[in-house]
C-alpha cells in the first residue's frame, strides 16, 4: 500500500444568490469540475426556514448560516463526500454573515471559517468577528471570505485606487496582522495583479475575495489561483492545501448502463463482442480464460466510449471557458466596452448550456421519482441510507489494541484483521490435515445418514444448460452493485444471445477439475458499521462482499439445482434457508414446549446460542467432505470446489482499497449457494445432538424435541440439564474441532446452573461459540 501526501482543494465564491434551481445546479457542477474538497459560498441569499436544497451526492454535507426575514446575505460551507470531516462544533451568525466549523479530518483538527463582510464599517465587523473566531477556533485555521474591500488598492484594483478611507484599510491590516493571518494569494504572487470582481458602476476590477491562513501554517499552502467570472459576478478563488492524513477516494470502474441504452453504442459493442469471440475461441486456450479475458477487452472498449462521450460534451463548454478567459483577461487590461459586451454574451451562452443540462437531469429525476416514489425499492433504500451513520472510519484499533489514526495504519490494521479472520487457524502439516480428513470422514459416517439418490446425483451432474442460465439471468435483479470487474447483471441480460454460449462453455469446463482465473474469484468488501457497537474495533463492522456477477450467476444455477433436494437432506428441525419452511414453524413448536414445561420432570431449560461470524468461519475441508458424503456427483462437487479454490478479497476503507489477501475459509456472502452449503455442513452436528443418548430433550407427541435451528441460531430444549449440558458442550467441541473452529465458553459457566422444578429458564450464553 503506497501512500502519498494528498491535498485539499478549497473553492470559494460569492454566488450572488442561489434561490434559482438552475443556478444551484450550475454551482454544484462547477464545484465538481474543479475537484473541490471544501466549498465556501457567500451570498447564498437563503432565508431561515425556507432554505432550498443545496447538496447532492458529491457534496452531501453542508453547513449554513441563513438570513432571518429576507433573502440576502447568507454563507455556507460544503464538504465533498471524499473528505472524512467529523464535525465537532459549528457557530453561525444570526444575520447570516459567517459560519465557523471545527472538526477532524483523519485525526487532524481544523477550523474552517467563511465570512461575508458588509460593504460599510468593514474594519469594525472584522475586528469583532475575528475575536469570536479566535475564541472558537482549534487546530489549523483556514479563513475564507468576501471582505468587500481591496486590502492594497494600488495592486488589488485595476485603477490603482479605492474610495475606501485609509483609516479603514489601516485598521483591517492591523487586525489581520495582530491575528497572524496572511493573504495566501498575495503570499504566492507578491507582485502580480489579478482580480475577482468587476463593478459595473465604476467599470473597474478589484480583488476583494480572500483566503487567509496563520503564518505558522503557511507551509501547508501549495497553490492559489483566481478563476474566471462565469455564473456569478465574482470569480472563484481556488487554493490547494497539504493534508498529510487525508486520502482521496480511489476510482473503481463500473459499466454505465446508459451505454447499453444507446442504440448506436450498443450496436458497436455487439460487434466488438462478436469479433472478440470469433478471433479468440481456441481449443488450446482454457474456456474460462477466454471468458475472463473478454471482460478486459469490453472494459477497455467501454472506457474509450465513455471518454469520447465526455470529451464531446465538455468540448463546447471548454471552448466557451477558453474564450471567456481570453476575453476577460483583455477586458481587465483595456476596459473596452466592446469586450464587456462580448464577455456578457459568452457567459450567457455558457449559462444556457448548463441550464439545458440541468433541465434534462431534472426531467429524468422527476420521471424516476414518479415511477418509484411509492415503491419499497432502491430509491427508498438510498433515501434511508442518507440518514444512517457515515461509514467513514476515523480510527481503528490494531491487533495489539493500539488506536490508529493515520490512513496507512488504519488500512494495515483492517487488512491484518480480515487476513486472520479468513485464514485457517495455525499452519497444520500435511500429515495433520490428512488425519483431520480421516476424522471428518468418520464423523460424517456416524451422523450424516441422508443422501441423494444415484439418479438424482446424475441429474445434478448434467452440463449447465441455456435454459438454466436464461432463468438465472431473468430472476437476478438489475441495479445491484457489481464486483471488481465492474460488469453489472444488466450487461449479461443485454448481450445474453452472444454471451450465453461462451458462458456455458467456460463454466461447464470446470467439471474437468479446471480452475477459474484468480481475478474471477476476487471480491470487494465494503464495511457497514453495526448499530450500538464500538467503532474503534474491526469486529464492529459488518463485511459485505461484492462479487463478480458472472460467478454469482454460475452459483445461482448450482443453487437452483441443489435447492430441490435440500428438504430431503435436512431434518425438519432446521428452518433456515430450506425451501417451503418458515421460522414460525420452530417458533410455534417452542411455544408448545414451553406450555408443556410443568409436565417435564426436572423442568425445561431453553438454551439459545448464536454463531458469531458463522459464514466467515466455515471450514472448506468439512464442507467438501459433507458434499461427498451426501452422494453428490463429481461434476457438481468440482463446480462448487472451483468457487472456493484460490479466492481473494480486498477491503474498501474510506474509499481506498487494501491490498488483496487470500481467503481460506468462508461460505462467501453474495453466492446464492452459500446458505445451502452452510445448512448442509451444520446438519451433522444437529444429528449428533439428536442421536446422543445422554442429551435429554422434551417428548411431546411421538418424537423427542431437542433442538430448533434458525440457520446459525440454535435453540436447545433440555431436560435434566446437569447431565445434558456437558454432553452438548462435548458435541460442540467435537464438531468445531473437526471444522478447524473453536468454542468460546467454558463448561463451568453452564454446569453451575440449577433448574427448579416446573420452571422454564431461558438462557443465552454471554460467550457464544465462534465460527
Amino acid at each position: 500500500m503506497a501512500f502519498k501526501q494528498a491535498s485539499l482543494v478549497l473553492f470559494s465564491i460569492n454566488a450572488k444568490g442561489l434561490n434559482i434551481p438552475e443556478k444551484r445546479s450550475t454551482a454544484l457542477t462547477d464545484f465538481r469540475k474543479h475537484k473541490a474538497s471544501i466549498v465556501f459560498v457567500q451570498e447564498t441569499h437563503f432565508r431561515i426556514g425556507s432554505r432550498p436544497r443545496f447538496t447532492d451526492s458529491n457534496f452531501p454535507t453542508g453547513l449554513f448560516s441563513d438570513t432571518p426575514g429576507s433573502k440576502s446575505r447568507g454563507t455556507a460551507i460544503l464538504f465533498h463526500k471524499s473528505v472524512p470531516y467529523q464535525e465537532k462544533a459549528t457557530l453561525t451568525d444570526e444575520n447570516g454573515r459567517y459560519v465557523f466549523t471545527k472538526g477532524q479530518i483523519a485525526g487532524l483538527l481544523f477550523t474552517f471559517a467563511n465570512v461575508y463582510v458588509p460593504n460599510k464599517a468593514q474594519h469594525r465587523f472584522l475586528a469583532k468577528t475575528l475575536r469570536t473566531l479566535h475564541t472558537f477556533s482549534e487546530g489549523t485555521l483556514i479563513l475564507r471570505g468576501d471582505f468587500n474591500v481591496p486590502l492594497h488598492p494600488s495592486v488589488d484594483t485595476s485603477t490603482g485606487r479605492s474610495s475606501m478611507p485609509s483609516h479603514v484599510l489601516r485598521s483591517i491590516s492591523h487586525t489581520l496582522h495582530s491575528s497572524r493571518l496572511v493573504d495566501c494569494w498575495r503570499g504566492l504572487h507578491p507582485t502580480d495583479r489579478d482580480f475577482s470582481f468587476y463593478a459595473h458602476t465604476t467599470a473597474s476590477y478589484s480583488r476583494i475575495d480572500y483566503i487567509f491562513l496563520p503564518f505558522f501554517h503557511l507551509h501547508l499552502l501549495l497553490s492559489e489561483t483566481i478563476g474566471n467570472i462565469t455564473w456569478s459576478d465574482h470569480a472563484p478563488v481556488i487554493a490547494t492545501f497539504l493534508c498529510p492524513t487525508f486520502r482521496p477516494t480511489a476510482p473503481n470502474w463500473r459499466l454505465n448502463d446508459a451505454h447499453l441504452a444507446d442504440p448506436t453504442l450498443s450496436a458497436d459493442s455487439r460487434l466488438v463482442l462478436e469479433r472478440y469471440f470469433e478471433e479468440n475461441v481456441d481449443p488450446e486456450i482454457p474456456p474460462a480464460t477466454v471468458w475472463e479475458a473478454h471482460k478486459c477487452v469490453m472494459r477497455g472498449h467501454f472506457v474509450s466510449v465513455g471518454s469520447a462521450i465526455i470529451k464531446r460534451r465538455e468540448a463546447e463548454i471548454q471552448d466557451l471557458l477558453s474564450k471567456i478567459d481570453t476575453t476577460e483577461l483583455q477586458h481587465k487590461r483595456t476596459g473596452e466596452a466592446a469586450l464587456l459586451s462580448s464577455l456578457t454574451e459568452l457567459r450567457r451562452s455558457l449559462a444556457d448550456i448548463m441550464n439545458t443540462k440541468h433541465h434534462r437531469d431534472l426531467r429524468r429525476s422527476q420521471a424516476y421519482f414518479h415511477v418509484n416514489g411509492n415503491k419499497c425499492g432502491r430509491l427508498l433504500a438510498r433515501q434511508l441510507a442518507k440518514r444512517r451513520t457515515a461509514t467513514y472510519i476515523p480510527s481503528i484499533r490494531n491487533k495489539k489494541g493500539d488506536l490508529q489514526h493515520l490512513p496507512q495504519h488504519i488500512l494495515q490494521s483492517i487488512t491484518d484483521y480480515y487476513k486472520s479472520l479468513y485464514a485457517v487457524p495455525g499452519s497444520p502439516s500435511e500429515a495433520a490435515r490428512s488425519q483431520l480428513r480421516l476424522d471428518i470422514d468418520r464423523y460424517l459416517n456416524r451422523f450424516l445418514t441422508r443422501k441423494v439418490t444415484p439418479s438424482a446425483a446424475e441429474l445434478l451432474d448434467e452440463p449447465l444448460t441455456d435454459e438454466e442460465l436464461r432463468l438465472a439471468i431473468k430472476s437476478t435483479q438489475s441495479g445491484k452493485c457489481p464486483g471488481p470487474d465492474g460488469f453489472p447483471t444488466h450487461y449479461y441480460k443485454h448481450f445474453a444471445d452472444i454471451l450465453s454460449p461462451h458462458f456455458l462453455r467456460a463454466f461447464n469446463s470446470l467439471s474437468d477439475t479446471r480452475l477459474l482465473p484468480p481475478q474471477s474469484l476476487m471480491a470487494n468488501i465494503v464495511l457497514i458499521p453495526k448499530e450500538g457497537k464500538d467503532k474503534e474495533h474491526c469486529a464492529s463492522y459488518r463485511p459485505i462482499s461484492l462479487l463478480n456477477c458472472d460467478v454469482k450467476l454460475f452459483a445461482k444455477i448450482l443453487a437452483t439445482r441443489l435447492n430441490a433436494h435440500i428438504p430431503s437432506l435436512i431434518h425438519l428441525d432446521q428452518v433456515g434457508f430450506v425451501p417451503h419452511r418458515e421460522a414460525r414453524d420452530n417458533t410455534i413448536r417452542a411455544l408448545h414446549l414451553i406450555h408443556a414445561a410443568p409436565r417435564v420432570p426436572g423442568g425445561l431449560l431453553l438454551l439459545s446460542t448464536d454463531a458469531e461470524k458463522a459464514f466467515d468461519r466455515a471450514g472448506w475441508d468439512f464442507i467438501f467432505a459433507t458434499l461427498r458424503h451426501l452422494g453428490l456427483g463429481p461434476s457438481l462437487c468440482s463446480w462448487i470446489q472451483a468457487l472456493y479454490t484460490g479466492p481473494s478479497a480486498r477491503v474498501c476503507v474510506n474509499g481506498i482499497f487494501t491490498d488483496s489477501f487470500p481467503i481460506c475459509n468462508v461460505t462467501r456472502q453474495g453466492y446464492p449457494l452459500s446458505p445451502l452449503l452452510f445448512v448442509l455442513s451444520l446438519e451433522p452436528f444437529l444429528e449428533a445432538v439428536r442421536q446422543h443418548p445422554d442429551i435429554s430433550g422434551v417428548s411431546l407427541g411421538r418424537d423427542p424435541h431437542k433442538v430448533a435451528a434458525y440457520a446459525d441460531d440454535l435453540l436447545f430444549f433440555i431436560s435434566n440439564p446437569l447431565i445434558s449440558l456437558p454432553n452438548i458442550l462435548t458435541a460442540f467441541e467435537e464438531y468445531y474441532t473437526l471444522a478447524n473452529l473453536k468454542i468460546n465458553f467454558t463448561k463451568s459457566s453452564i454446569l453451575n446452573i440449577s433448574v427448579p422444578s416446573h420452571r422454564v429458564i431461558a438462557m443465552r450464553p454471554t460467550l457464544p461459540f465462534v465460527w
